[in-house]
């Protein structure tokens, strides 16, 4: 019985050489940032949107869809958008980043403001548009401004 598992152990090897391993898919690039931070004044934190806990921010931070800033009392920070647009978050405010997405019959916003104020600039207003949601309206501002 040991002789047949000897030859079956050795009949099992060949002088091929071993395969070539399969490379695994690469992973989908992450998305780009909607924004960055910039001019931080005071007490800025940012909570992501796949975490719990809310950090310090830094000058240069990157935000995605769905992170949130907030502002603690004499603060302020510049959002500087992709697009190009700029929103500066006022002191005792909270806004969040849009998803990427639209909700089906709406149009997209950047910007939903929770509490406080913001103040929004275009660079090129012909060429850029902007979306600020707040509980009470909906501000579009670029070609022409629309209020909802």
């Amino acid at each position: 019985m040991s002789l047949v598992l000897a030859l079956a152990a050795t009949a099992g090897c060949k002088d091929t050489p071993p395969s070539t391993p399969v490379a695994a898919e690469p992973r989908p690039a992450p998305p780009p940032p909607r924004a960055h931070l910039q001019k931080l004044r005071g007490q800025v934190t940012v909570k992501r949107a796949n975490g719990d806990e809310w950090v310090r921010a830094t000058e240069k931070m990157a935000l995605f869809a769905s992170d949130k800033v907030a502002t603690a009392e004499g603060a302020r920070v510049e959002l500087v958008f992709r697009t190009g647009g700029t929103v500066t978050v006022g002191e005792n405010a909270l806004v969040g980043l849009a998803e990427t997405g639209a909700l089906a019959g709406q149009a997209p916003t950047d910007v939903t403001v929770l509490q406080g104020r913001v103040d929004a600039v275009l660079q090129r207003p012909d060429r850029q548009t902007l979306s600020v949601d707040t509980p009470e309206a909906t501000v579009r501002a670029g070609r022409e401004v629309v209020f909802q």
